[in-house]
């Protein structure tokens, strides 16, 4: 029996929200192109074969739509149901965090008013599942249980988080960074922690040794290539004359996508699906390795246009809130623009919260350095800044998608800094309404 109302409030809200946007605006699965890389690797799971697959996708998430026996729709019911969890989660971690259970409460209910969780919720990509990973993470690191079984418990889930995403496997190494500087001579518990290590490691080497073995490629997934290619969209053409091969249709299509005033990011992709690079019959494996290696030399030659590339363009658009959707597969009409509205208000606050963390960071920072402490607040926001550094150093495209996952944590370490300080200017409003 659930002792605590509130749990039951917040599911009853996530339910009834998620309910009544799914069977009367909403009754819709949405698929993108990175879907069905999913997909097909849900398919090679459930009939427990690699043979055919690309590599492209790590098995995760394609593990949930396996589970889900070949219905998506099922696999949305999943995600509402990741949905709730995770909300049920904040309230945990704002009450780890010392906030009052009426404040845990409606912070929770404020954050799952935001629609881009929901429509997350019925696409079918990993952002939904990787929030419950990232946010059950935080909630277990606030417990501040030191033993032995916990650190296995956080290895596992952070080694899963890898094998969803193997972009988080900096978050073990952070992690173990800071309790190492906050403790650096209680050898015994180190060794413990060093545990949370292990599994992360072994789930990126596992997987990146099985698409070696079937593609001769060491990585976590066959679009490696693509992607950092993507980072040198904007100074494409300054490779060696060796690369020319991959570089002339790529500028080609970039120069392409400007006149037609598409997303230049994909323009790689653009090439690679109207078979520019078909008359070198290459697997898609041979080509993304091939690309790898053009980046690495494109952007050693090029470091400022790479420079600005990454703070300009793939960093900057980090920090963009997005909505996932069909627009025009709404139940009927004119629910788009209804929900369309809701965003346009949700919207700036949204980066209104940004904002402030980013002008939070160096304080943070400053704050660190000058008490010597790394307290909670400080470990938050180093996850997401450095994530926001390292995709930026990855890849260009759907960047504004990595930050989803990051969103709720970056509004509750604005309010934690504000409650750490009585509030401040907020405080007559909280006086007001007893908050």
């Amino acid at each position: 029996m659930i002792k605590d109302t509130n749990i039951i409030y917040i599911s009853a809200f996530g339910l009834l929200v998620r309910m009544f946007i799914f069977f009367v605006f909403y009754t819709h699965v949405t698929i993108y192109p990175d879907s069905s890389g999913y997909i097909d690797l849900a398919q090679h799971i459930s009939a427990l074969s690699y043979s055919g697959y690309d590599g492209a996708r790590t098995p995760g998430y394609a593990l949930i739509i396996a589970l889900s026996f070949g219905n998506l729709y099922v696999t949305v019911f999943y995600q509402f149901l990741f949905g709730i969890l995770t909300a049920i989660l904040w309230y945990l971690l704002l009450q780890n965090l010392r906030f009052s259970k009426k404040q845990s409460l409606y912070i929770t209910l404020f954050l799952q008013t935001f629609i881009h969780i929901y429509f997350f919720e019925t696409a079918i990509l990993m952002e939904t599942f990787v929030l419950l990973l990232i946010t059950l993470a935080f909630y277990l690191i606030t417990l501040n249980k030191q033993t032995f079984a916990m650190h296995v418990i956080l290895g596992l889930l952070c080694g899963y988080l890898v094998l969803t995403k193997p972009f988080y496997l900096y978050i073990p190494f952070l992690l173990y960074g800071f309790w190492f500087l906050q403790e650096p001579k209680n050898f015994k518990l180190l060794a413990s922690r060093f545990i949370i290590l292990v599994f992360p490691v072994l789930a990126y080497l596992g997987w990146s040794s099985v698409v070696e073995k079937h593609h001769g490629y060491f990585s976590s997934t066959t679009l490696m290539g693509v992607y950092i290619s993507q980072n040198c969209v904007r100074f494409a053409e300054k490779s060696p004359d060796e690369f020319k091969w991959l570089s002339e249709p790529y500028v080609a299509y970039r120069n392409q996508a400007i006149l037609e005033n598409k997303d230049i990011a994909m323009s790689i992709w653009y090439a690679y699906d109207d078979g520019a690079y078909d008359k070198y019959h290459m697997e898609f494996s041979e080509l993304s390795k091939a690309l790898t290696e053009y980046a690495k030399v494109t952007i050693a030659n090029n470091p400022m246009e790479y420079l600005h590339q990454v703070v300009f363009y793939s960093w900057r658009d980090f920090w963009n809130p997005t909505l996932y959707w069909n627009y025009n597969d709404f139940n009927f009409k004119y629910a788009n623009k209804l929900f369309r509205g809701i965003w346009y208000i949700q919207e700036p606050i949204i980066y209104l919260f940004r904002i402030v963390f980013l002008l939070l960071v160096p304080v943070l920072i400053i704050k660190a350095i000058k008490n010597r402490t790394i307290d909670i607040g400080f470990i938050i926001m180093s996850v997401i800044f450095i994530a926001s550094i390292l995709q930026a150093l990855l890849t260009y495209g759907t960047n504004n998608r990595f930050s989803f996952p990051f969103e709720f944590l970056i509004i509750i370490s604005v309010l934690l800094y504000f409650k750490e300080r009585d509030w401040w200017f907020l405080k007559p409003l909280i006086n007001k309404f007893k908050f």
